[in-house]
């Protein structure tokens, strides 16, 4: 079965708060004594070697500037690491209350981002905040897919009034045309509102990380009729292993087809642009 994980997180131990960093680690402890040096410092030649392991073909890397609640990662730093191995895809990072979000937009696009993330819960904003549509509006021009942390987050200080569904379906609506992943399916209180998103806008996506494998199909009943709308993900190091959580949902009760969209098709189309 191919991999393609579409939501990959890299950095400097300094680079996350200690809360968030102890969190990814209490997940992804075997991971921990290869990828970081004494100093805490990322080795970015291990982190390729993990994705070669687990037979990982492509992965998003994705960059992070929420300051007050996980920390801040450069995009450059992504870009640096995609240069080096092009199976990384480089995503950049808009946070409306750091950045002006055109002028950042177009500073990363020109780095060489591929895509974009938008954190509403860790950086206090609404994704339908009016200042991030002309963001999207380039996003939508350059056929550039948008990553959104859908649902809720556990870091101190981090609040759930930003994860209002209604304010995805906001953009959604005003974007018909926009590919939209929401990363978490909805975790923690609105997974069947993200399903009908993804049923309701023919661009919606989900993205599974963070979700148990095994209950997937609880969480999302009618993911055997949609399988072409869900992809796999791992909100990497914060995982105890990538490919076993794709041999998890290769377990599910869901034709080959299926799992081979979710594990890699769908992605590969979203992202490379190929059936």
């Amino acid at each position: 079965m191919k991999i393609f994980d579409v939501h990959m997180h890299s950095g400097d131990k300094n680079e996350w708060t200690a809360e968030a960093f102890g969190f990814l680690m209490s997940l992804g402890h075997r991971y921990e004594q290869k990828l970081y040096d004494a100093a805490g410092n990322q080795n970015d030649d291990e982190l390729y070697h993990i994705l070669v392991r687990e037979g990982v073909e492509h992965a998003v890397l994705l960059p992070e500037y929420a300051p007050k609640i996980a920390g801040i990662h450069p995009v450059e730093r992504v870009i640096e690491i995609a240069a080096k191995y092009p199976r990384f895809i480089p995503f950049g990072f808009i946070n409306p209350l750091l950045h002006h979000p055109t002028r950042e937009f177009e500073r990363q696009f020109n780095l060489g981002i591929r895509g974009m993330k938008i954190h509403p819960v860790h950086c206090e904003h609404y994704v339908n905040d009016r200042n991030l549509y002309p963001v999207y509006d380039r996003c939508l021009q350059l056929k550039m897919p948008v990553m959104m942390h859908a649902g809720t987050s556990i870091f101190t200080g981090s609040k759930m009034r930003y994860a209002d569904p209604y304010s995805y379906d906001d953009v959604a609506a005003d974007f018909p045309d926009l590919t939209i992943i929401l990363a978490h399916g909805g975790r923690g209180f609105w997974y069947q509102e993200a399903e009908f998103m993804v049923k309701r806008h023919k661009n919606v996506y989900i993205d599974v990380c963070g979700l148990p494998p095994k209950n997937l199909l609880k969480l999302f009943p009618g993911l055997p009729r949609l399988p072409e709308k869900f992809l796999f993900g791992t909100d990497f190091p914060g995982v105890p292993g990538i490919k076993a959580n794709a041999e998890a949902i290769c377990t599910l009760d869901l034709s080959q087809e299926a799992k081979e969209l979710i594990c890699y098709g769908n992605a590969k189309r979203i992202m490379l642009g190929d059936a």
